[in-house]
C-alpha cells in the first residue's frame, strides 16, 4: 500500500497547485476557479457511500481495479478540456474514482494494523502521501513550460499508471485471497445510530480538519495569483510547505501512540486554523512563503489522524460500510472548505475568505478538545 500510494500521491502534488491555474486558462473568474477545486473532492464525496456498498459486494480488489479505470478516466477528460464545464466534470469522474480506491486502502490498514501501532502505520500512510505532495510539485515545476498547467494532468495519470502496476504485482497469496472476500454490507443510517456519538465528536474534528486542509489547497495558490505571482512560484510555496508537512509524520504517529489522540488532533487544527486567518496579511512571496511554512507544520502534526480515528471507531463486522460513511464526513469537510472560500470571495472578498474558514476551524477545534475520546488501550496504558 504504501508504494503504490507514494508514485500516486507525486502525481497528485503535481495536479492540486494547479488546479486554480488550469480552470483560469479556460477563463474562469476567481470565484469559479475556487469552485473547480471543491469539484476535485466533491466526485469522492458523492461516491462514497456507493463505493462502500460496492467495496463489500466485490472486494479490495476487484474495487480497486475499478477505481483506477474511473480515476484514469477522469484524468483523460481533464486533459482534453476545452472549457470550464468539461474540467470540472473530469475532476469529479477521477475523485470518483479516486474514492473507491482511496476506501481500498483504509479498509485494509484498518483491517491489518495492530492497534497498539496503529497511529504510526496511518501516520506513516499519511506521510508517504505527504512525500509525494513535496516531490510532485517539483517535477511540476521541473517539466512545465511556460505556465503549462496541463503538465500536472499529465504527471498524474503516468504516476497512476505505475502505481496501480506496482500494486497489482506487490500484492501476495493472502493479500489476493483476503482482498477478494466480499463484506457484509450496512446500511448507513443504522452505522450513523449505533455510532451516533464518535461521529458527533471526533467526526466533527476531522470534518475541522479536512475542511482546513481542503481550503489551504485552494487558498495558498488563489492567494499567489491575487498578489500576482505565478503557477510555477505557487507550486513552490505549495511544495516547501509539504516539505514542513512531511518533516512531521512519524513524530506525529508516536505521539499519537504515546500520548494520545488529543495530542496531535488539537494542536493540527488549532495551527490551521490559525494559518488560514494569517493569510490575507500576506502580500509578497516572502510572506505567503512563512503562511503557507505555517499550514504546513500544523497540517504535519496531524499526518494520518483523520484515518486513525477512523480506524479506531471501525467495527470488525461491516467495515467497508462505516469506513464509507467516515469518508463521507471527511471528503465533506473537504469539499467544504474550498466551497466555503468560493461562496466568501462571490459574495465579499477574497481576503475574508482565509479568515471565516480559520474561525470555522477554530469551533471545531472546541467540539474536538470537549468531546475526543482516546481509544480503549491507550486508557489502559494510561
Amino acid at each position: 500500500m504504501y508504494i503504490p500510494n507514494l508514485v500516486l500521491t507525486t502525481g497528485q502534488g503535481a495536479m492540486l497547485p494547479i488546479l486554480v491555474y488550469a480552470a483560469r486558462d479556460l477563463h474562469a473568474s476567481a470565484g469559479a476557479a475556487t469552485a473547480v477545486v471543491a469539484v476535485n473532492g466533491l466526485g469522492g464525496l458523492v461516491f462514497d457511500l456507493p463505493a462502500g456498498r460496492l467495496l463489500a459486494a466485490i472486494g479490495e480488489r476487484r474495487s480497486a481495479w475499478v477505481g483506477a479505470t474511473a480515476t484514469a478516466v477522469g484524468l483523460l477528460g481533464c486533459l482534453l478540456a476545452n472549457s470550464v464545464a468539461v474540467l470540472a466534470g473530469s475532476l469529479f469522474v477521477q475523485s470518483a474514482g479516486l474514492a473507491l480506491w482511496s476506501l481500498v486502502w483504509m479498509t485494509y490498514l484498518s483491517r491489518v494494523a495492530p492497534a497498539p501501532i496503529r497511529g504510526r502505520a496511518l501516520s506513516l500512510f499519511g506521510g508517504v502521501m505527504r512525500v509525494g505532495n513535496v516531490i510532485g510539485p517539483f517535477v511540476f515545476v521541473a517539466l512545465a513550460t511556460k505556465n503549462d498547467a496541463s503538465v500536472g494532468f499529465a504527471i498524474y495519470l503516468v504516476a497512476l499508471v505505475i502505481g496501480f502496476a506496482w500494486y497489482v504485482m506487490a500484492q501476495d497469496r493472502s493479500d489476493q485471497e483476503a482482498g477478494a472476500v466480499a463484506q457484509p454490507a450496512v446500511h448507513p443510517l443504522k452505522v450513523l445510530r449505533d455510532h451516533r456519538r464518535g461521529f458527533a465528536t471526533s467526526g466533527v474534528g476531522a470534518f475541522g480538519i479536512m475542511l482546513l486542509r481542503g481550503s489551504r489547497v485552494a487558498m495558498v495558490p488563489l492567494w499567489a495569483a491575487h498578489i500576482g505571482l505565478g503557477s510555477g512560484s505557487a507550486a513552490a510555496i505549495f511544495a516547501w510547505s509539504s516539505l514542513i508537512d512531511l518533516a512531521l509524520f512519524y513524530p506525529a504517529g508516536l505521539v499519537s501512540d504515546r500520548w494520545g489522540r488529543r495530542a496531535v488532533a488539537l494542536p493540527c487544527i488549532l495551527i490551521l486554523s490559525v494559518g488560514h486567518i494569517l493569510i490575507p496579511f500576506s502580500h509578497s512571496y516572502l510572506t505567503l512563503f512563512l503562511v503557507a511554512l505555517t499550514l504546513g507544520f500544523g497540517n504535519g502534526l496531524g499526518s494520518g489522524i483523520v484515518m486513525t480515528l477512523g480506524a479506531d471507531l471501525t467495527p470488525p463486522e461491516g467495515r467497508a460500510s462505516f469506513l464509507a460513511l467516515w469518508r463521507v464526513v471527511a471528503d465533506g469537510g473537504n469539499v467544504a472548505g474550498p466551497l466555503t472560500d468560493s461562496l466568501v470571495v462571490a459574495l465579499a472578498s477574497i481576503a475574508f475568505a482565509g479568515p471565516v474558514v480559520g474561525i470555522i476551524g477554530l469551533a471545531a477545534t472546541t467540539v474536538l478538545a470537549v468531546g475526543l475520546e482516546e481509544p480503549p488501550h491507550l486508557d489502559r496504558r494510561r
